[in-house]
């Protein structure tokens, strides 16, 4: 990154040479769940002159699920930048007054256009990574100093990156000494991608069992998603009959009611051992509008709690997230999640047996 009179230039995520307005004080900001990462470095909303539709009050469904927005509902008072999830309609770019366009993405699929929308503005885009941070943590850290040196919040993306990482090995710690013997099979479902999903939708690299060491029986799966996501048969799920399932309570507006629906209702996820043995449990989404990574630390937080009580015996799971939520997107937002979830979050389901 270098400096002119003025101006930063910086390479971004996707590997583009862009010269922007050192510390720009107009912003605007583009796609899935693109907002996240400015309240995880606690840029003045005042700053924000334009948001992706999702994050304005265009968009709007009855129980919000990302942390970043229950803190921050003010966010949804900016200016559209479009019609739809990540649509820069130009005139209103331009409308907005933003000295620069942040675009997110997982992949550079979207270069093409960044470059037009420059082109056609004379407004710079900047494009930073959005995405699975189990595999690809280090470009979301790059990402979050790439941003923090742009709007001079350098030392917050230190910290936020610092809290993450600091969590991660607590958790890790935790289980250091826990033996691979005797570990109980686990399968998470009802993993959101472009949608909710049931009990076939899972995450091979789930970041909660991940971290703890579980015994993910999905793990081998190679053909994910850009945020971790899998689909799973039927038959596979039956044949792996994990000891313990957590349901990602995204599932909830799944097609009849997704992955809790279907344990109850259906005969042969009713033949599973976990099903059978009252081993399932609930955690909160942690895919809405991309990863909100806060969640998943959280989620892990019960999941310990659940798999190993001994270890996690200090640790109230509400509490925990709170406190994780207060320090990632500056409220404690586990109530109002919770409340969006029909009260299930960190509990365990009662699947009524056939």
């Amino acid at each position: 990154m270098g400096n002119t009179a003025g101006t930063i230039t910086i390479i971004d995520a996707f590997g583009r040479e862009v010269t922007i307005p050192d510390n720009p004080q107009k912003i605007a900001v583009s796609g899935s769940g693109s907002m996240r990462y400015f309240v995880y470095l606690d840029v003045n909303l005042d700053r924000v002159v334009a948001v992706d539709y999702q994050d304005s009050d265009l968009f709007t469904r009855p129980n919000e699920l990302r942390p970043y927005l229950l803190a921050n509902p003010e966010i949804k008072n900016r200016q559209a930048l479009g019609s739809a999830m990540a649509v820069v309609d130009n005139e209103k770019l331009l409308a907005s007054g933003a000295e620069v366009l942040f675009m997110g993405g997982a992949s550079s699929s979207n270069v093409a256009t960044a470059n037009m929308i420059t082109e056609k503005t004379g407004i710079p885009v900047v494009m930073f990574y959005v995405g699975d941070y189990v595999t690809k943590g280090d470009q979301i850290r790059e990402t979050l100093r790439m941003l923090g040196k742009i709007l001079h919040t350098e030392k917050r993306a230190d910290e936020i990156v610092a809290y993450f990482n600091g969590v991660e090995e607590d958790l890790k710690g935790r289980v250091a000494d826990v033996p691979d013997a005797g570990k109980p099979t686990v399968y998470v479902c009802g993993i959101s991608y472009n949608g909710a999903h049931g009990a076939d939708g899972t995450d091979p690299n789930y970041l909660a069992f991940t971290l703890l060491g579980a015994k993910n029986v999905a793990s081998n799966i190679g053909e994910v998603s850009q945020t971790g996501y899998a689909k799973v048969a039927k038959e596979q799920i039956l044949a792996w009959d994990p000891d313990m399932i957590f349901v990602d309570l995204g599932t909830l507006t799944a097609a009849e009611g997704g992955a809790v629906v279907e344990f109850g209702s259906d005969a042969a996820y009713q033949g599973l051992s976990a099903v059978k043995n009252g081993e399932v449990y609930a955690v909160n989404p942690h895919t809405s509008m991309n990863v909100n990574h806060e969640t998943s630390l959280a989620n892990a937080y019960y999941i310990g709690k659940v798999l190993y009580p001994d270890k996690f015996a200090d640790i109230d799971p509400a509490a925990k997230a709170d406190e994780i939520y207060e320090f990632v997107v500056g409220a404690p937002v586990y109530e109002q999640l919770k409340a969006n979830v029909q009260n299930l979050s960190f509990t365990k389901l009662e699947i009524p047996l056939l």
